[in-house]
């Protein structure tokens, strides 16, 4: 949200990102909410016009807190390959954030009124993540790329994205992590060809 939310929003929204996550759009009820949020429900109405409304709001939060995460993780600039921090900080990122937890599972299960403005908001979350690391890959590999190859390469970085936020919320820690090694390790086979001048 903007530097501008209040304080009581921001309580509400905490509230709000919790109950989401947890239950969904269709479990989540605003009782619950204005309940954890401190406030009679009634008094959600002078923050939101409705369900929907407020689940949106929820959504934008999370996707710009998201992105966040995501730019700052890409700027550490320790990368051993382009990417991988974000992708090795995923497993402790969803277990702590429930931010997170609620892109995910809005992104993957949402509510069918809402698909497609939540599909356009996940889509340009991807990209930026799309963006950060085909740069990165420049950075990384140093030698001028030809653009058909960077466009290989972020495919299938963003699969191995995909791949994780799916694990994250289906298979449990022992299978994400070996998910991750595996990806990694042909991702690094990738970029070591890409770096002698090879197709990847």
């Amino acid at each position: 949200m903007s530097s501008t939310t209040t304080p009581a929003l921001r309580r509400v929204l905490d509230a709000a990102v919790v109950q989401f996550a947890r239950h969904g759009y269709e479990g989540a009820s605003l009782s619950g909410i204005a309940a954890d949020a401190g406030i009679r429900k009634a008094s959600l109405y002078s923050h939101v016009k409705n369900k929907d409304a407020l689940f949106m709001a929820v959504f934008n939060d999370a996707l710009e807190m998201e992105a966040r995460f995501a730019s700052e993780c890409f700027a550490r600039g320790d990368d051993v390959l382009p990417g991988q921090h974000y992708c090795a900080s995923l497993l402790a990122r969803y277990a702590d954030s429930e931010h997170f937890r609620f892109l995910l599972r809005t992104s993957y299960i949402p509510p069918d009124s809402l698909f497609d403005t939540l599909q356009q908001g996940y889509e340009a979350y991807m990209q930026q993540l799309l963006a950060d690391f085909t740069t990165a890959l420049r950075c990384h590999v140093g030698a001028p790329l030809r653009e058909d190859d960077v466009e290989v390469m972020g495919h299938a970085w963003m699969g191995m994205v995909d791949s994780l936020h799916v694990a994250l919320i289906y298979i449990g820690q022992a299978r994400f992590e070996a998910r991750l090694n595996a990806l990694e390790r042909l991702m690094g086979d990738s970029i070591a060809r890409l770096e002698k001048g090879e197709t990847p």
